[in-house]
């Protein structure tokens, strides 16, 4: 009798479905409402500087928040788009996870999209567009189109979709579940730090998932233990008072193009390399653990080569995993004169260069600051931070602008540390392969604010497809990935542990 007992308590244990099944049954149940939530948060515009639209976001996270039992504040200060904290308590839990995310977009000029970036639509492989919302099944190939679904309202509508599917499968989370949604973070996050430290208690977590970014090229989970620190810079370089007929006074008056071209050529060179002495100097070298982890690092080279029509990449044939991790300057706009068929035969007053610096651990944005300055006025350049007047332009050969963001510092965690490795674990939970585990995104976010006065570990762990034009035009998620990341997300919510043992099987 008790054998039997056993054998049907055994057999019925074997019946039902792991939490991660239930989850899954919901999320192909309910995969055209999981999609029409995203699709009004993504027809919001939203750059940081517009009030009005950053608002109706920040009014509709709140709404999806509350909507799910979430308790919400929002953190504001003059001239800054509300932080939105959410706080989702376990009645008995003894830890908390933080979520990170950002619900600010990057600039668009609609006259580079297919459709209009704050007109949502799906498109199929083919580029296609799908009415999506008849027919059967959503398929999983198919993109959604619009400014932020990957950069980054998509952690958004995923860790929302995640707690839909525990309440339906009457599983609560194992832990208290912290949400920050900041609007700043195209901008620079300006603003963050000086709100977190009005508000230290927004931080209080056992550790910080920031959601940002691309999984790895395989489409594999990847997470990331780290993030290059970031700080920008806008040239301006001049001429003459008044443009020249180049024919009457070329090879007389300066050329500020060339001045400027010249000028970029000393700092950086060809395949990447910054030609400032010194710059390297206080870049951290990479300890044992992560050497260990970059030589685990997949590599996708031969594969992005094909993809991108890219014969040669800079760096001398230093895999891409390795060069993200150096300090980088990208110059990512340039603008003097006119081409093609608006070309004249004139020297410009003025010609601009825009950079990005990309730093590493232990980088800072004024250090980068006196030495490219240092290196400038090496080159024969008198720098200004406003607009020379005539003055100035007469007494100096060379006059140069110079216009530098406020940036922050990179940032690196412990790869080894239990609760990281925790949150590795219930990926693989979730999706049934070992995760990629990253030294450092290669992008930047301010991941070091959120260690807090105690130091707690925080990685990054990004959901949206690699090829998804993120800060370009035709920025798209493929809906695998959002469908991936509304698993991941439960499995982090209900396996979780902050002493870093594992928990019991999915499902138990």
């Amino acid at each position: 009798m008790l054998l039997a007992c056993m054998l049907s308590l055994i057999s019925a244990a074997q019946q039902t479905p792991s939490v991660q099944e239930q989850v899954r049954a919901y999320r192909v149940a309910h995969e055209r409402e999981i999609a029409g939530e995203f699709v009004r948060l993504l027809a919001l515009p939203n750059r940081a500087t517009d009030t009005a639209d950053i608002q109706r976001n920040a009014d509709l996270i709140q709404s999806m928040l509350e909507k799910r039992g979430v308790k919400v504040r929002l953190l504001r200060m003059p001239g800054a788009p509300p932080v939105i904290i959410g706080e989702l308590l376990t009645p008995g839990a003894r830890s908390t996870i933080g979520i990170y995310a950002h619900y600010d977009g990057q600039p668009t000029d609609p006259s580079q999209w297919t459709s209009p970036p704050f007109s949502p639509v799906v498109r199929e492989p083919s580029g296609k567009q799908i009415d999506w919302e008849k027919g059967a099944n959503l398929n999983p190939e198919w993109r959604i189109y619009a400014r932020s679904a990957s950069d980054d309202k998509a952690p958004i509508e995923a860790t929302m979709a995640a707690l839909d599917a525990l309440r339906a499968s009457n599983t609560p989370p194992s832990v208290n579940v912290k949400f920050m949604f900041e609007g700043e973070e195209e901008a620079g996050s300006v603003h963050l730090s000086d709100i977190l430290k009005d508000n230290p208690d927004a931080l209080d977590a056992d550790i910080w998932l920031l959601c940002d970014g691309p999984v790895h090229q395989s489409r594999r989970m990847q997470v990331d233990f780290g993030a290059r620190g970031e700080t920008d810079l806008e040239i301006t370089v001049y001429g003459p008072a008044r443009p020249l007929h180049s024919g009457h006074y070329g090879n007389w008056a300066p050329n500020p193009i060339v001045l400027l071209t010249h000028l970029i050529d000393s700092i950086r060179d060809m395949n990447g390399k910054i030609l400032v002495p010194g710059f390297y100097d206080d870049a951290r070298p990479l300890t044992e653990t992560e050497k260990q982890t970059l030589a685990q690092t997949p590599a996708a080279d031969e594969q992005l080569k094909q993809e991108l029509a890219i014969r040669a990449p800079e760096g001398d044939g230093v895999p891409l995993a390795e060069q993200i991790l150096k300090p980088a300057l990208n110059v990512r706009g340039i603008q003097a004169g006119y081409v093609g068929s608006q070309a004249a035969n004139v020297i410009s007053t003025e010609a601009k260069a825009s950079i990005d610096f990309r730093l590493v651990p232990d980088q800072t944005p004024n250090n980068v600051r006196e030495k490219i300055e240092h290196h400038i006025r090496s080159q024969g350049f008198f720098i200004v931070h406003e607009d020379p007047d005539m003055a100035i332009r007469r007494a100096h050969a060379h006059v140069v602008k110079l216009e530098w963001g406020s940036g922050y510092p990179a940032y690196r965690a412990e790869i080894s540390n239990a609760r990281a490795q925790s949150v590795v674990r219930a990926i693989e939970a979730a999706t049934g392969n070992p995760v990629i585990q990253v030294v450092s995104l290669g992008g930047s976010i301010p991941m070091y604010l959120f260690q807090g006065k105690n130091h707690i570990p925080v990685i990054g762990v990004p959901i949206a497809n690699h090829d998804n034009n993120q800060h370009a035009a035709d920025e798209n998620l493929r809906l695998q990935n959002l469908w991936d990341a509304v698993q991941v997300y439960a499995a982090i919510f209900t396996e979780f542990n902050a002493s870093g043992e594992p928990r019991s099987p999915v499902g138990h």
